[in-house]
């Protein structure tokens, strides 16, 4: 299923491409890239059209620091974390100004997908986050009551290359003796049903 890249196919590509990152070249990303992808998560669905979300980009390096000290990267991986030299260059904090809207997260999720997929148009990697210090982003922030964070998006230009690997008994994700990062998907034959179950 690898369709050389055309204008027919080019999203469907990097969409294929795409992988969670959790090691990152220590590179500035242009702010047009990181607003480019927070205008695409501004078109996403949302339901009822009530466009509760708004966006923080977080591109200054200290305050990334401090956000970086708030963030769990990798639950199937509990001892380990990308360390100060493999951090994010930038972040995007998905928030909510009304979280009684039961779709909220949904919403947020719309958004969070359309930012990732955008940053690897650029050959950017990504990994949404929610294994957060949520309060503490607040005050790192400014955040005023009221508003809920929902997620963080990291980015930056890839310092590693996830490998997908077949499932057979296990989903979790994985490092190999090289530090290679392994990911178990299940194949599409497994998971695909046309007309009934």
């Amino acid at each position: 299923m690898n369709d050389k890249k055309t204008k027919d196919n080019i999203v469907y590509n990097t969409i294929l491409s795409r992988r969670s990152i959790r090691r990152f070249e220590q590179k500035k990303i242009p702010i047009e890239i990181l607003k480019k992808c927070v205008n695409a998560a501004r078109l996403a669905p949302s339901a009822a059209n009530l466009q509760t979300l708004e966006f923080i980009i977080v591109s200054n390096e200290k305050i990334g620091k401090k956000i970086f000290e708030t963030l769990g990267f990798a639950g199937y991986l509990p001892d380990w974390n990308p360390s100060i030299s493999e951090k994010p260059m930038a972040y995007i904090v998905i928030l909510c100004n009304d979280s009684k809207n039961k779709w909220y997260t949904r919403d947020a999720s719309f958004a969070a997908e359309n930012i990732i997929i955008t940053a690897e148009s650029y050959n950017v990697g990504s990994c949404i986050l929610c294994n957060i210090k949520k309060d503490e982003v607040k005050k790192i922030l400014d955040i005023p009551n009221g508003i809920a964070v929902d997620s963080i998006v990291a980015l930056g230009y890839k310092k590693e290359h996830p490998k997908i690997v077949d499932y057979k008994d296990s989903i979790k994700y994985y490092h190999d003796e090289k530090k290679n990062l392994h990911v178990p998907k299940k194949s599409l034959k497994k998971l695909i049903h046309i007309d009934r179950y």
